[in-house]
């Protein structure tokens, strides 16, 4: 738990500054580039609803630092500009489809549990018609049988 009791998703800084805090959201996406070097903190919490377990996931992309840093732009050749782009939009699309299959687990895990539940549920259905069904007769049979008298 961070030094927020309240805050869902807390990124904290080496200075113990608040980077990022947000309450109640159950997904979203946050980025942002470290600017000084130290140990930064990601606090995740489970005050909202701590009776159903919860699947946290997150990547984090460490860099070697900004472009700038590690050459400046007219010592690069446009087309190592275009490799560099590429480079990162490349980087882009995998981070990108590595949210989306998380996503689809997340959401085909949903799926199979409430496709499950109606089966369980169908199930007692039909067995408490069965039931009923099986009463009824037996209380019919008997209101229209004849009792014989002695």
């Amino acid at each position: 738990r961070g030094p927020n009791p309240k805050s869902l998703d807390q990124v904290t800084g080496p200075d113990d500054r608040t980077i990022y805090s947000v309450k109640k959201e159950t997904e979203g996406r946050f980025t942002f580039i470290a600017h000084e070097t130290g140990t930064y903190r990601f606090c995740f919490s489970n005050i909202m609803s701590t009776v159903t377990p919860k699947t946290v996931s997150f990547s984090l992309i460490v860099g070697e630092g900004s472009k700038s840093q590690i050459a400046k732009s007219e010592h690069i050749s446009p087309l190592e500009k275009s490799i560099i782009a590429l480079s990162e939009g490349l980087q882009q699309i995998q981070s990108e489809q590595e949210y989306m299959r998380m996503r689809e687990r997340a959401h085909r895990n949903t799926s199979e549990s409430t496709n499950s539940r109606v089966l369980i549920w169908s199930l007692i259905e039909a067995g408490a018609l069965i039931l009923m069904s099986g009463a009824q007769i037996i209380y019919l049979r008997r209101f229209f049988e004849q009792k014989t008298r002695v």
